[in-house]
């Protein structure tokens, strides 16, 4: 169990490297292309990736430097679909991340299905499809990086749910997040390939809830996804021991 947690670390490290922010901030990627803000009154706001693997710190402070040399086409900062900052509301919206991806809003769904897992709920709220376009090879390696892949060669889609996860015991509980994530086009991604979960790893303590988001990798054809079916993490005690295993498959409907 606490292998798992460790590697869902590692992959929230990566994500920090893809956006070229340090560990005390939100990763550009989540604030700007998922944008899945907290609504909870009990907890922090939307968990930050605060894990940092010591041995990566020189790593990631020469990687961000880095970044900084990539600048926003002069173009995009007159054109109306450009969002500099903020959230992407709308189709055809887009901003950058500091590795130079152009994250373009294709498709925003709302959902309101609700699935419990050993007394643990996990409320899906938005579904969100963006397209990809990384422009340097930095850019590239920090993709395939942060969704723990090799396939990633350029223009690539992926696929967002924003939920909200609420502890209705009576006690703390860690929670494995979204451990799979299976498409109607024949797809399934899990955190061990293609797929970042900011669930995976979170502590919650009795009557808490936290935002949560899973990213990932499409390589279908996204605008034909009616439905996904989404796998909930086990609940575990802080100390490790198994409280409630996995769930069956949960389905969500993409909503016209």
């Amino acid at each position: 169990m606490k292998e798992k947690f460790i590697g869902a670390g590692v992959l929230a490290v990566s994500l920090l490297l893809l956006s070229g922010c340090s560990s005390s901030s939100m990763p550009s990627y989540h604030k700007a292309a998922a944008q899945f803000e907290s609504s909870s009154q009990k907890t922090t706001s939307t968990p930050k990736d605060t894990t940092k693997a010591s041995s990566d710190a020189a790593s990631e402070s020469k990687t961000a430097t880095t970044l900084k040399d990539f600048s926003v086409p002069k173009k995009a900062k007159t054109d109306k679909n450009y969002v500099k900052s903020g959230q992407l509301t709308k189709a055809h919206q887009y901003t950058y991340d500091q590795a130079g991806t152009k994250v373009s809003l294709t498709e925003i769904k709302p959902t309101t299905k609700t699935f419990i897992n050993g007394q643990v709920s996990f409320k899906f709220t938005q579904i969100r499809i963006l397209k990809n376009q990384p422009s340097t090879k930095k850019a590239l390696k920090m993709a395939n990086q942060a969704l723990n892949t090799d396939q990633i060669k350029g223009t690539y889609y992926t696929l967002q749910l924003k939920y909200t996860v609420t502890n209705h015991r009576s006690q703390t509980v860690n929670i494995d997040g979204i451990t799979a994530v299976k498409t109607d086009q024949g797809q399934t991604l899990t955190q061990a390939t293609q797929m970042y979960d900011a669930g995976a790893g979170l502590q919650l303590t009795s009557g808490a809830h936290k935002n949560a988001f899973t990213m990932a990798l499409i390589t279908t054809n996204p605008t034909k996804i009616k439905h996904v079916n989404v796998v909930l993490g086990g609940i575990f005690t802080p100390s490790g021991k198994t409280l409630t295993k996995a769930s069956a498959t949960k389905t969500l409907t993409i909503q016209n």
